[in-house]
């Protein structure tokens, strides 16, 4: 029985990080977290980790969890602080275990445990193939566990089962237009239409294979013609990645953990044979047929060389580290400079946002409005986001804020805390009264006017305009809906500030319609293939709401297909 808990705080990536050691004489029991207020699905699972290593060597002298090295140092040197503030002897580390080299040989390797790699590794074992992923990191998940699960389902089982006759109106055709007329032409048609035509086998396919349940998204974005968005009870991709995850290793997959893919080898005629990961503790050397790569994409690499100014609120993992070890492929890129810039964000610190789409979009539709500093409204507030992202990237600062009252902010508050925001986080950014980004301020118009440097005067001639819009049921400024214009309700004013954001790069490798890889000269590359962000065109310079994940489903299920298929005929090639 658990005779003492010892407090300890650390400072993560996101700020204070609260914890208890329970101790039962010189014996760790457990850790359990009080306060945080880093990303769960990163923290959760790095987190669990570090606290199965310490109990088992009864110490903090253990490693950093890859990829979450900020946080995870953090606890453990306030952990060893705390034990020895309390006098615990700690046992003697096995943290230096030794180095070891081995070798596997398997049909298809994997590249990247996001969305788009397990698929193509759960595909590929489905069809009798022996499949390694190897992550980089010490969790699952790449971009993909900061995304919601919104997918589009058209064309599928599930589809039918979920919007029953709805779903007759849906269509891999309409869904083509639908991207095409969204990224204003710039999509490339054949993986446009490989996504189409494929999303919708990926989405029955795994979720049979992982027993996914799905649900009608809470939100259907207007950039999607019919209602067609689809996603998890929980709404996370974090519940995605777990139950792929575990689906995959249950029928026989292998997952590595801390293992950075190093060099790629070619064989006496030059073909892709092999490859070599490191970790802290071991070098790994895989052999195999296929090699899918599905390592996400640069972002972060970017936003560390300063090539953008937009703040970035994707993994700081997504360094492009396959632009240098598969530098010896020549591989043909295109849209290197493209990024999926959102409207709706927060910059929580200087040059990292976080998300608030699903809480924006939510408070549009119940009539809130967008404004600049001059108090003006500054576009169809029920318009798609690209119509928000321009409007916003219009203005001198590239800053434009919501207004809404009392009942529109306990909605888009209570999606907020659903997508990655705590509640001691939001309290916080309140308590900066506006003197810093990011800006969220209430009280009365003029007050919140005045807390967020917004033009009074101008901003109240604007509500009273809107309130006049509402009862006419004309937007005479925008041409908004009248189903999303109501009234403003109470005294109270929530301002709340947006800036562009972004975390998925566009561009990437070129590729054929079966996601094998091109090098240069245009010719296709053997026993190489590459599924999701990592490869450009599909959903051109604007990817609607749900495609990202839609690609990273529809590209991993033909690679993992092509790649096991490749495997068949390899001692021909």
């Amino acid at each position: 029985m658990t005779d003492k808990k010892i407090k300890a705080q650390a400072t993560g990536r996101n700020g204070q990080i609260d914890f208890e050691i329970d101790v039962t004489k010189q014996h760790i029991d457990d850790l359990k977290v009080t306060k945080s207020s880093e990303t769960p699905a990163i923290f959760d699972q790095a987190f669990a980790k570090l606290k199965k290593e310490v109990i088992a060597n009864q110490s903090f002298d253990v490693d950093a969890v890859s990829g979450a090295s900020i946080m995870t140092e953090a606890i453990i040197d306030s952990g060893k602080k705390a034990l020895a503030e309390n006098h615990f002897q700690a046992a003697t580390s096995s943290k230096n275990a030794g180095y070891e080299e081995k070798t596997l040989t398997v049909d298809v390797a994997v590249i990247g445990s996001g969305m788009a790699g397990l698929m193509a590794a759960a595909r590929a074992l489905s069809l009798g193939k022996s499949v390694v992923v190897l992550e980089k990191n010490g969790y699952l998940g790449g971009a993909t566990i900061l995304n919601g699960s919104n997918v589009v389902a058209t064309d599928s089982k599930i589809a039918e089962q979920l919007f029953k006759e709805d779903a007759k109106k849906d269509s891999p055709e309409l869904l083509l237009a639908d991207i095409t007329r969204e990224s204003r032409g710039t999509n490339y048609p054949e993986l446009s239409k490989l996504l189409v035509n494929n999303i919708g086998k990926a989405i029955d396919f795994i979720s049979e294979f992982a027993n996914l349940k799905y649900q009608k998204a809470e939100t259907q974005t207007v950039e999607h013609t019919v209602d067609r968005q689809v996603e998890m009870p929980t709404q996370s991709s974090y519940e995605i990645v777990t139950k792929v995850a575990k689906a995959f290793e249950e029928k026989g997959g292998k997952i590595l953990f801390d293992a950075r893919v190093e060099q790629l080898t070619k064989d006496s005629t030059g073909k892709l044979v092999s490859l070599v990961a490191k970790g802290k503790h071991q070098t790994t050397t895989i052999n195999f047929k296929s090699l899918i790569m599905a390592a996400g994409g640069w972002g972060a690499r970017d936003y560390k060389q300063h090539k953008t100014t937009i703040p970035y609120y994707g993994p700081m993992t997504s360094t492009g580290d396959y632009f240098d070890f598969a530098k010896n492929m020549n591989l043909a890129t295109r849209n290197l400079d493209w990024y999926k810039i959102y409207p709706h964000g927060l910059e929580v610190t200087p040059g990292i946002a976080k998300l608030t789409t699903y809480s924006t979009k939510e408070a549009t539709d119940m009539g809130a409005i967008f404004v600049n500093h001059a108090g003006k409204r500054i576009v169809n507030e029920s318009a798609p986001y690209t119509h928000f992202r321009d409007a916003i990237a219009a203005q001198k600062d590239q800053v434009a804020f919501i207004v809404m009252d009392q009942r529109t902010w306990e909605r888009f508050y209570e999606l907020l805390l659903k997508y990655g925001f705590t509640a001691d986080e939001v309290e916080g950014f309140f308590a900066l009264e506006g003197q810093k980004s990011p800006v969220l301020v209430k009280g009365s118009l003029k007050e919140a006017a005045q807390k967020s440097g917004i033009d009074y005067a101008d901003l109240k001639t604007t509500l009273d305009n809107y309130e006049n819009y509402v009862k006419t049921g004309k937007d005479l400024e925008f041409g908004r809906p009248a189903q999303f214009m109501h009234t403003f309700e109470g005294d109270t004013y929530y301002v709340i500030e947006q800036k562009l954001r972004f975390c998925t790069t566009l561009g990437g490798y070129e590729t054929t319609e079966k996601m094998q890889l091109l090098d240069t000269a245009f010719k296709p590359v053997a026993n190489f293939y590459a599924a999701g962000e990592i490869v450009g065109g599909a959903n051109g310079h604007d990817s609607m709401p749900s495609m990202m994940n839609s690609w990273s489903y529809a590209s991993g299920f033909v690679a993992g297909t092509e790649a096991a298929d490749n495997t068949n005929c390899y001692s021909a090639k």
